[in-house]
């Protein structure tokens, strides 16, 4: 049981308690950022000479011993994870000299301070992650930038395009999302040190000191806000549950295209599994997983939303928010590194993506870009010209290459009742489907010059944002320099 427990309350901790207050919170990343901050505390206790040399000489003994023992296995081996150093430290030491590493904190803006530590490290890594799928995609995509394929409103054909297009796609809300992801940065690595128990403290501590061995770039104006309000992790996990979202849905697509029916990608062995019952199927398992995933992500901002949704004072959002997150953070590089494989090794059935993009009526809106360019007529009345012939052919699973002239002449006639002479050739090209492809070649369209040109810009944007994410990693760990430095230094100078 903890100390401090041992001092107001006599009954033992209840299963609950213990399950919320220890259990949850020995997480590696989180018992090391507590060890980070008690270690600074240490330095800065000692810089200023607040402590009598004595007891600055027993502290950093005890955080010395901590750190040849293993940060983290000693820090798990108690009870008290929040004040696991102080009570680390009373095995060295009396309480006279221990008790000083506790001097202007509480155990909210323990657990705030740690979690900010570890937040920040964790969305770097996610950045880092989905930075390295984002330039799989652009990688596979510029390979199919001519690779023709249907494309899909309502799981039915609509207009056609190519697979580097399709993945394109999705290279633009990977690249919001690392500006989400950048924005909680911000918002996670303001200081909560010096805040006390919400209203500050009553200590003269160098708190700018603190920032500068931590790492932080801000600090609060308002204590209570800094150690009362958890929308950093909150938009932490919106920026998750919105990534995921749009990696689900890429899973979900790339599921039906590996059906029989669509035969587009084959996944290799390794990302597959087969039937207990039918051995002829080849189940690509993990993108069941990548999609499972978004909705695991997806209910876990829910249920951290609920929890937030409590007065103003309450705390136990800052024990279970975090705790949850190690789970996400988890899941989703799983998931990245996943679909980065599966784009990596998978087949792409080009024959059959042309064939179904030529076969199932995808180009027929060409037409009315022709009756429009060529003829003059109104988008709407091309439109209507252009649903007078489906029903002749589409309707009648009559396919492209089977139609004659006569049936675009015809339906020309009926609607407008003049007669204009199309040609075979012409009709030819307007249902080929890659002509068609071709002719979006105005911002934003499936043309192959326009994608590739989406392609340099996207690697360029790529380039820019991996420095930013580098720039952030460097940051944590310089100031992860600072502090070994001077709690060397503090060595040093209290060595026997």
């Amino acid at each position: 049981m903890s100390f401090f427990w041992k001092g107001r309350l006599n009954a033992a901790p209840s299963d609950l308690l213990k399950h919320y207050y220890a259990e949850q919170m020995r997480e590696p990343d989180f018992l090391d950022a507590l060890h980070q901050w008690d270690k600074a505390q240490v330095v800065v206790l000692g810089e200023q000479e607040m402590a009598p040399p004595e007891t600055i000489a027993a502290l950093v003994d005890a955080v010395a011993a901590m750190e040849k023992e293993g940060v983290v296995p000693a820090r798990e081996a108690l009870w008290n994870v929040i004040h696991g150093g102080e009570e680390y430290i009373r095995k060295h030491c009396e309480e006279e000299k221990s008790g000083w590493l506790h001097l202007g904190r509480s155990s909210p803006s323990l657990r705030v301070v740690a979690s900010r530590i570890a937040f920040r490290s964790l969305q770097v890594q996610i950045m880092l992650s989905a930075l390295a799928l984002r330039e799989t995609m652009i990688d596979i995509g510029e390979k199919h930038v001519e690779t023709l394929m249907p494309g899909y409103s309502y799981v039915q054909h609509i207009e056609p395009g190519t697979f580097g297009f399709y993945l394109m796609s999705f290279v633009e809300p990977l690249e919001r999302d690392f500006k989400r992801f950048e924005s909680a940065f911000r918002n996670t690595n303001i200081s909560a040190v010096g805040t006390g128990a919400a209203y500050g403290i009553e200590f003269p501590l160098d708190l700018e000191r603190m920032d500068e061995l931590l790492g932080f770039d801000a600090a609060p104006w308002n204590a209570r806000d800094s150690i009362r309000n958890y929308d950093y992790m909150i938009e932490t996990y919106m920026a998750l549950a919105l990534m995921h979202s749009t990696l689900g849905r890429v899973a979900m697509d790339f599921l039906i295209w590996h059906s029989a029916e669509f035969n587009f990608i084959r996944l290799p062995d390794r990302l597959s599994i087969t039937s207990s019952i039918s051995p002829q199927m080849r189940i690509p398992y993990v993108l069941e997983f990548i999609h499972g995933t978004s909705g695991l992500i997806t209910g876990r901002l829910m249920e951290a939303l609920a929890i937030t949704k409590t007065a103003s004072d309450q705390l136990e959002m800052a024990t279970m928010l975090p705790a949850e997150f190690w789970k996400c953070a988890e899941e989703s590089r799983r998931s990245m590194d996943a679909l980065a494989s599966s784009l990596a090794e998978m087949t792409v059935n080009k024959e059959r993506m042309a064939q179904c993009a030529n076969d199932h009526w995808s180009q027929a809106s060409t037409v009315v870009g022709y009756l429009v360019k060529e003829h003059g007529m109104s988008y709407r009345t091309g439109h209507q010209i252009l649903s007078l012939m489906m029903q002749e052919v589409a309707d009648k699973n009559i396919p492209p290459s089977q139609v004659k002239a006569r049936v675009l002449e015809d339906a020309i006639e009926k609607y407008t009742g003049k007669k204009i002479a199309v040609g075979q050739d012409v009709l030819d090209r307007l249902f080929d489907a890659m002509n068609c492809v071709r002719e979006r070649k105005y911002r934003g369209g499936a043309a192959p010059e326009r994608v590739a040109d989406h392609i340099a810009a996207a690697r360029e944007n790529l380039a820019h944002d991996r420095k930013i994410a580098m720039r952030l990693a460097e940051r944590i760990d310089a100031a992860k320099t600072r502090l070994d430095s001077a709690f060397c230094a503090l060595q040093r100078k209290h060595a026997k």
